[in-house]
């Protein structure tokens, strides 16, 4: 192994980025804070062991993982502003700077595990980040808490794409038997040292929320390395409740189906998980006498009518009250069709409906005179008014837009752009764009029944925006996840 060229406070790379101090050294390189003199901007630079960077290829493909990660410009993932090689052969990763902890440190903290709410809403921004790099293709393939950073405002950021990528290039680990990857959250495939897809990345993401709710990862061996291959490969995953009662039963089937061996039996997509955590969490109020059994994604051998693969069904009566959605979203191919309204309960949107007891309350981000175009009644639901807008000093500006029906659009457009939706209910708001290559101002927001819940601002080459709103339900009443831009 070769130690490569010395960094130093002061050192610049590629003759903009002048190194201020180490923040971190593991396995992967170090990770120093650093000035950006050309856009006067803090940044963090990820400096490569040299003898990752050396294979002919290797560096090629990193380039490629980091340009596509760099277009992802979602607000669960760290943005990727540049990548570089120096003269004397040391590569690296220009990012966003970062103000907070890592995962793992937060968890360290909480050694029974973190609060129900806490763990859950932390797990939608994962299955968020991860739909959308696996929309892309990318395969992250090194889930682990070290890779999941949270802010301080309790955003999370996914942190890392394409350096087990590199890795793996690098070493020839997948064709020679091996694998790359962190032992406790590696998935069976990748012991086995097969390709890793975005369902390696399902199961150490499993791992991960076994962690967030019980403080470990579901499999340590005393015996080292072959005794925790061995209880990936063979051993059933250890039931969350038998560490920690309070656990909600969705989340713990959540976790074993995620933790399943077989890749077929693990959940369709990380936007399937994102759907039902979303879903199942609004649940979480219904007194236990009648609530509804546990919900299962993607297990065989549920009776019921078919449905596709990765359609995420809830096999109890509905709870009294309870409209029946309206609306069958097989989760992996993103296909919706009608059904019947009956004793299932599918991922949807919630229409709504209900007597007034039962009805979920109102956002209370919205002002209670402006909550709604038509007067909310048991049979009506309220209609709200969403607009998204950007707008910068240069055109076109790239835009990516999460519109509140779901879904995910990238779009070239000339400033100012604004789209506008009615909606009686949403789950999630998302709009961002970036400059490009260009260098200039760049301006979004979101607003909610006349009034503005989030903007952002950027400024700079490859200046990027993001502006995000998410209701949630936890704990039997509405609320608002710390807005994300």
């Amino acid at each position: 192994m070769t130690d490569g060229p010395r960094l130093a406070a002061g050192t610049e790379l590629g003759g903009r980025y002048r190194l201020e101090g180490l923040i971190g050294r593991g396995g992967m390189g170090e990770v120093w804070r650093a000035v950006d003199t050309r856009l006067r901007r803090p940044v963090a630079v990820k400096a490569l062991p040299a003898e990752l960077a050396d294979v002919p290829g290797a560096m090629e493909r990193f380039e490629r993982e980091a340009e596509a990660t760099a277009a992802l410009q979602h607000p669960g993932i760290m943005v990727v502003f540049d990548v570089g090689r120096t003269e004397d052969g040391l590569a690296y990763l220009v990012m966003e700077l970062l103000e907070g902890e890592d995962l793992r440190t937060v968890m360290r903290r909480r050694p029974g595990g973190l609060p129900i709410a806490e763990a859950a809403g932390l797990a939608v921004q994962i299955a968020d980040a991860l739909a959308a790099a696996h929309s892309r293709g990318i395969v992250h393939r090194d889930i682990k808490p070290a890779n999941l950073f949270v802010l301080a405002d309790g955003r999370l950021k996914l942190c890392d794409f394409g350096i087990a990528g590199l890795a793996d290039a690098a070493t020839r680990l997948t064709q020679d038997g091996g694998s790359v990857g962190t032992p406790l959250y590696m998935a069976p495939e990748q012991y086995r040292g097969e390709a890793a897809d975005f369902r390696s990345d399902l199961y150490a993401f499993g791992c991960v929320l076994h962690e967030m709710l019980t403080g470990g990862p579901p499999f340590r061996s005393g015996s080292g390395m072959p005794g925790l291959m061995y209880a990936h490969l063979n051993e059933p995953p250890p039931r969350v409740s038998a560490v920690r009662a309070d656990v909600p039963p969705y989340l713990e089937r959540l976790v074993l189906d995620l933790l399943a061996k077989d890749v077929d039996r693990r959940p369709a997509s990380a936007a399937a998980v994102a759907s039902f955590l979303r879903t199942e969490g609004r649940w979480t109020a219904v007194p236990p006498s009648v609530a509804p059994p546990p919900a299962r994604l993607s297990s065989p051998g549920l009776p019921g009518p078919a449905t596709h693969p990765g359609t995420v069904v809830l096999t109890g009566p509905l709870p009294a009250g309870r409209q029946a959605p309206r609306l069958l979203i097989a989760a992996g191919a993103g296909v919706a069709a009608l059904v019947a309204a009956g004793a299932l309960a599918v991922i949807v949107l919630p229409s709504g409906g209900g007597t007034g007891a039962e009805r979920e309350p109102a956002d209370p981000a919205v002002p209670a005179a402006t909550t709604s175009s038509v007067p909310a009644t048991p049979s009506t639901p309220a209609v709200h008014k969403i607009v998204y807008k950007v707008t910068g000093s240069v055109s076109p500006l790239s835009v990516m837009v999460m519109p509140p029906d779901g879904g995910m659009t990238n779009q070239t457009v000339k400033p100012p752009w604004t789209a506008t939706y009615k909606a009686s209910r949403f789950t999630f708001l998302s709009v961002g764009g970036n400059t490009g290559i260009k260098s200039g101002t760049i301006h979004c927001s979101i607003t909610l029944d006349g009034k503005v819940i989030q903007e952002r601002s950027a400024e700079g080459q490859f200046a990027s925006v993001n502006c995000m709103h998410q209701p949630t339900f936890y704990g039997g009443g509405y609320g608002t996840v710390p807005s994300m831009g």
